[in-house]
């Protein structure tokens, strides 16, 4: 199974938000907005133990509303859990599990309960099985006809007519949605033993406690896993457990003398004869100790990179490594496992086989290649069945707009109104030539590396090529008004800008477009062919298209005419020679501010200024819909 959809309510800095999910989403936003709250609120309803606190609930709640919930919908269920979930499966073949808490004299009490479909006819709904139990009552329904004819009517009698009845009607019966009174699976707190395994590592973890022998550290969980593999199949091991047995099973012997009675013996008789005036008998008693645990004792792992020593002596990017190896090393111990229960026959209810991998800021202590590395391998997890990967994230390197859907901006404008998020997951690139439309926009990205930029800027500024990228924050930081937190992004071309213009207007990021007018010159040289006429028309039309995309306040265009050489005054012929951008920051090094062209100075200071409050309140709206291109 998979989360498909995650619905928080009332939790932390959260009022209520709800996230479309995929195999590895991507959390992104300011620190302390919300991001790692998500994370947090996943594990609460994912693990049985956890029980929030007071701070836990949202603190800018209405009177009365003392209940926080985290709602999961999960899709692609396997057999085993089908049977252990059976009861709950949707009609869009999904079940919706929520926990929830409240705060009840200073203490917080959970439940799990899933959604059910129950049939409007209140006789048929499973909840209301027990009220149909008598003769009398079952009579006056349909039920009766599937009930025997004589004994006693139990509930589990009723559920089965409903079943039955609902099974050869169904056709002719209406459901609706209803949150189940009774717990989960009819036990308290069942919930966590039986949905996904969840993962969380913390951005601040020390190696040191996490390579611990814990069930509650990831290298914990694999050693004993591990173990417990030797335990079951290894002879050696099996003999070393029956030898621990048999040694024990001597020392709780008493039979014999004085003489040769054991140290315990003697340790018993002594402290009986101190018990004396007490008329008691006292029996040690050694219980043989599960031989697994002896790993806990005295297990340590050692790093060799020319000089050995244990793992939590080594450097901070070696450590986070090591923590993502010992992931993927339980990923691969998982798939094995599963491999070999295969054709295993399915129980009533098992704890389901999904790994959730959570973790925060996985960039931490990594260069560049290594968080490279790292996101492809956390791209290849998501991948595998049964897994699934959630980041937070400030790095670039975990952001790739080909998977524009996997990202969430989460933000917190308002305390009091609480996180809100910004997703897309529609389709943006629609239409006729959908697929020359989606290979445009992926080879773009190639052209541009630091694309990802876009969702962490305060402003973005999409342009047309190499030159407008650095003229633009050069003129800016001579002009004084240079920002580090607005991302110039290079399109790769003016046919590129639509494409990047679709994905600021889906997840409402302010922007700027900056391109040339293009004009087609008059006269039209007479040493140009029909087709150069054609492309030219074609690419000074862009203009009016790309001027019907932007959506305002969030989005701004300017145009430069005929271009930016032109309007800088820029020598082409120099261009020719030395490059368009090294010839454009020639020409302006040597310039005084006074002499920068009016024109540029607006560029400059429409990419750079302060964002207006329209913007400002245009940032946290949902994700806009599809934009169609022409």
């Amino acid at each position: 199974m998979r989360i498909t959809k995650i619905e928080i309510c009332n939790y932390r800095s959260i009022s209520h938000i709800c996230i479309d999910c995929s195999t590895l989403l991507t959390l992104l936003g300011p620190n302390n907005h919300g991001k790692s709250n998500v994370l947090s609120a996943l594990e609460f309803a994912l693990t049985t133990s956890s029980k929030p606190v007071d701070q836990d609930f949202f603190a800018h709640r209405e009177p009365g509303n003392d209940e926080l919930w985290v709602e999961m919908t999960f899709t692609e269920l396997t057999d085993q859990e089908r049977n252990t979930f059976k009861k709950y499966i949707l009609s869009d073949d999904t079940i919706c599990i929520r926990k929830s808490a409240r705060m009840i004299n200073g203490n917080s009490e959970t439940s799990y309960n899933g959604w059910l479909e129950q049939p409007n006819e209140e006789w048929l709904r499973a909840d209301n099985a027990g009220d149909y139990t008598s003769r009398e009552k079952v009579n006056d329904t349909p039920l009766s006809d599937l009930v025997p004819d004589s004994g006693r009517i139990t509930k589990a009698i009723i559920e089965q007519a409903q079943n039955e009845y609902i099974v050869k009607h169904d056709g002719n019966l209406e459901f609706e949605r209803t949150l189940e009174k009774g717990p989960l699976l009819g036990q308290k707190n069942v919930g966590g033993g039986v949905l996904p395994e969840f993962f969380l590592i913390p951005a601040v973890r020390d190696l040191t406690d996490e390579i611990r022998i814990k069930t509650t550290t990831t290298f914990g969980r694999l050693m004993n896993r591990a173990v417990r593999e030797m335990a079951e199949r290894d002879e050696r091991f099996i003999e070393a457990r029956g030898q621990l047995e048999t040694v024990i099973s001597s020392l709780n012997q008493r039979e014999g003398d004085d003489e040769h009675a054991n140290e315990l013996a003697m340790l018993e008789k002594g402290i009986e004869k101190e018990l004396a005036a007490w008329g008691v008998k006292v029996n040690i008693e050694v219980t043989p100790p599960e031989i697994e645990k002896l790993f806990e004792l005295g297990t340590d792992i050692h790093l060799d990179d020319g000089v050995r020593t244990t793992a939590d002596r080594k450097g901070h990017g070696l450590q986070r490594a090591m923590m993502f190896a010992l992931l993927r090393s339980w990923a691969e111990a998982l798939r094995v496992e599963r491999q070999a229960t295969e054709g295993e026959e399915v129980t009533a209810r098992r704890q389901s086989d999904t790994v959730i991998f959570a973790m925060e800021e996985p960039e931490l202590f990594l260069h560049p290649h290594a968080q490279r590395r790292l996101s492809a391998s956390l791209r290849e997890i998501s991948d595998t069945p049964e897994h699934q990967v959630i980041l937070c994230t400030h790095s670039t390197h975990f952001v790739d707009l080909k998977y524009y859907k996997e990202v969430v901006i989460i933000s917190k404008d308002d305390p009091a109104q609480g996180s809100k998020i910004r997703q897309c997951t529609a389709e943006l690139f629609e239409g006729e030539d959908f697929e020359d439309k989606k290979k445009q926009f992926h080879m773009a990205q190639w052209i541009n590396p630091d694309r990802g930029e876009m969702f962490f800027a305060r402003r973005v500024v999409f342009v047309e090529g190499e030159t407008e990228k650095v003229v633009i924050p050069y003129l800016a930081e001579k002009l004084g008004i240079f920002d580090l937190d607005v991302s110039i992004i290079d399109c790769g071309s003016k046919h590129n800008l639509h494409l990047y213009i679709t994905i600021a207007n889906a997840f409402s990021l302010p922007y700027v477009v900056v391109h040339d007018e293009d004009a087609l010159p008059d006269p039209v040289p007479d040493d140009w062919c029909p087709d150069k006429i054609s492309s030219k028309q074609r690419t000074f039309a862009l203009n009016q298209t790309i001027s019907d995309m932007v959506q305002k306040p969030i989005g701004k265009v300017v145009m430069l005419s005929p271009d930016i050489e032109g309007a800088g005054g820029i020598s082409k012929s120099q261009g020719k020679k030395i490059g368009k951008a090294l010839a454009a920051l020639d020409h302006f090094e040597a310039m005084q501010i006074d002499d920068i062209p009016e024109r540029l100075k607006e560029l400059v200071e429409a990419c750079y200024a302060p964002l207006s409050e329209s913007e400002e309140e245009a940032t946290p709206m949902p994700a806009a819909p599809t934009v169609p291109l022409s």
